[in-house]
């Protein structure tokens, strides 16, 4: 199957990449570095003016995509407002503009659960109020909202993902967690260590993403949260890791407040709709300790 990734040589890029070229998948990466991991590698800036016309020219050279997994995205953090428009608003703008000549059958976009914003009522499902309350949310939203115009040609999945972690991952709250405890370090939590945080391995992730591809929604346009499935505060999360880790460190609860919000994700749509199923807390433990060690 003929596939393309936006933003392959980022973090879930490159895992998914590495995982459909061993499905025996032919992939494009597009990027604006080189993605060893996929079939072909396109260096491509999805932001600029021109991207809508180098992407109708790679289709009619190469073959049109019949999946495009579109994971190209600023990522929350530092930078103005139009960093966050450029990275994630015109580049779904250029994107679909580009493949509108021969759309895919099916186009999977990565956007966040940040578009909640601080949701008032947790587990927060796929109904909950939608904007983001910071750049990196609000721009995400908004290319949904974009991508959602298009599925009167192609098949759309929004899947709203959680912070990810896994080797190579470096700024999740799970990863900062683990550099501690590697060096036996004390784990000192915020809030007494009560907060309820959102997380997933990014295996879970390409195992999601890959069950789109195999059996999508029947609905032209769908959202669909992913998460753990399980109300888990920090220190839920650090004594787990630490056991994985067999670490030292000891675990520190102290009560100065985090400046993050209570967070999880209702998965009961991804379960029925595309058979989610994300691993227990200590399997995913074991899974990123290993290969951390490895």
């Amino acid at each position: 199957m003929n596939i393309w990734i936006t933003g392959c040589s980022g973090f879930l890029g490159t895992r998914l990449a590495k995982h459909l070229v061993a499905e025996q998948h032919h992939v494009t990466g597009l990027s604006r570095r080189v993605c060893a991991a996929a079939t072909r590698s396109v260096p491509i800036d999805l932001s600029t003016p021109e991207s809508p016309r180098e992407i109708e020219k790679l289709s009619a050279e190469s073959g049109a995509p019949e999946i495009v997994i579109h994971a190209a995205s600023k990522e929350r953090g530092p930078g103005d407002l139009a960093d966050f428009v450029n990275a994630n608003v015109h580049s779904t703008s250029n994107l679909i503009e580009g493949l509108a000549q021969q759309p895919p059958r099916l186009i999977v976009y990565t956007s966040t659960l940040s578009v909640y914003g601080r949701p008032s009522v947790i587990p927060v499902d796929e109904s909950g109020p939608a904007g983001g309350t910071v750049p990196y949310g609000a721009t995400k939203r908004w290319a949904e909202q974009l991508i959602e115009t298009f599925q009167r040609y192609s098949r759309i999945v929004v899947l709203r993902l959680p912070s990810l972690y896994g080797a190579g991952q470096v700024d999740s709250f799970i990863d900062g967690f683990a550099r501690t405890a590697q060096r036996n370090e004390p784990l000192e939590l915020f809030s007494r260590g009560e907060l309820i945080r959102e997380a997933l391995h990014v295996s879970d992730v390409v195992r999601a993403i890959d069950n789109c591809i195999t059996q999508p929604p029947d609905d032209a346009f769908s959202i669909l949260n992913l998460g753990c499935g399980q109300r888990l505060t920090t220190i839920e999360w650090a004594h787990a890791l630490v056991d994985a880790l067999d670490s030292k460190s000891a675990i520190s609860p102290v009560d100065r407040e985090a400046s993050e919000f209570d967070l999880y994700a209702d998965i009961s749509a991804a379960r029925q709709q595309i058979a989610f199923a994300p691993m227990s807390l200590a399997d995913s433990m074991k899974l990123y300790a290993d290969e951390l060690r490895g």
